[in-house]
């Protein structure tokens, strides 16, 4: 069996605000193995960026356990995680923002080198020069500063950074987002060899179902803070079990412009995550919902009919009212 890298067990982070606490991310428990991607979808305010924050420790969970490579590293101090770094990494969403901009391109790469490994000085610059080729940065480029690069040439300098330690973790957090659509697919391609190279484990956090197909080998769907929908990503993809999964897929825009997919439009209030309802998040835009869905929180459980790791997290799903009308 492949080894788990990661566990997350009843994980919640909560926020003080005014007028209350938010819940951020409520409940959540997964394991992550070596080699694997797990991809984590949902709209903005789904709690998504919160749950990889808090597997990094990047900030405290308010309840659950983080367990990283064996250790259960939930109560650790910052210092004490400071020493976890090299094992594992983060890519954000916006390069600029992430690299210091009076330093350049192989500076920051040899920052994490000087952090967290022996090597002297040659030998650093020797391994950020390949660093660079890996993620496909020509030598020249590597003396420029972040101002200089285009933005997916920054983010292959956080790309290398991350890897530059050779993690076994690596949390993705809407890699390609602020790319354009030409140079997103070149970043997918060089993160998919990558994975192959290192066998390093990843957390893939996106609001773009098309490129969960293309990297995820599992999806995980949340909302307001909930796990609500977890499959294999073909299954996810073939046959979307919780209604919110559904009209995410429908809003996806397919390869085939000339395809006709059904769209599901949703109404209703989004609660408020400073006021949770009781029963399903999602009763209030459901269009198959029933009383009783406001009643109680459904527990994730096994789709009928389909693989036994597909589980979603509806009270529908056992009399077959789930589908959400065409």
């Amino acid at each position: 069996m492949t080894a788990l890298v990661l566990e997350v067990r009843n994980l919640s982070k909560r926020f003080p605000v005014p007028g209350g606490v938010l819940t951020a991310v409520n409940d959540v428990s997964f394991s992550l193995a070596a080699g694997e991607t797990l991809g984590l979808v949902g709209e903005s305010g789904s709690g998504k960026s919160t749950l990889g924050r808090c597997v990094l420790r990047l900030i405290a969970p308010s309840a659950g356990r983080v367990v990283f490579d064996g250790h259960d590293i939930t109560g650790w101090s910052e210092a004490r995680c400071r020493k976890l770094r090299a094992g594992m990494q983060m890519v954000f969403q916006d390069p600029w923002s992430a690299l210091n901009p009076r330093m350049t391109a192989r500076n920051l790469i040899e920052e994490l080198l000087l952090l967290h490994t022996p090597l002297s000085a040659a030998e650093r610059r020797e391994e950020a020069e390949r660093l660079g080729r890996r993620v496909r940065l020509p030598s020249a480029m590597l003396d420029r500063y972040p101002g200089e690069l285009s933005g997916g040439q920054q983010q292959r300098v956080c790309i290398a950074r991350a890897i530059a330690t050779r993690p076994k973790l690596i949390v993705l957090d809407e890699p390609t987002s602020s790319l354009d659509l030409s140079v997103r697919a070149g970043i997918l391609d060089l993160l998919a060899e990558l994975k192959e190279e290192t066998g390093a484990a990843m957390l893939f956090i996106t609001h773009d179902l098309g490129t969960l197909r293309l990297m995820a080998d599992r999806v995980m769907v949340m909302y307001l803070g909930r796990v609500v929908e977890e499959a294999p990503a073909a299954e996810i993809f073939e046959r979307p079990a919780h209604p919110y999964t559904q009209a995410l897929m429908s809003a996806h825009l397919p390869a085939d412009p000339t395809a006709h997919l059904a769209r599901h439009v949703l109404t209703g209030e989004i609660p408020s995550p400073i006021n949770l309802p009781a029963g399903c998040f999602f009763s209030s835009r459901c269009p198959v919902a029933l009383p009783r869905c406001r009643e109680a929180a459904p527990p994730l459980q096994a789709v009928p009919g389909a693989e036994a790791t597909h589980r979603a997290a509806c009270l529908r799903m056992a009399d077959g009212g789930n589908r959400i009308p065409t």
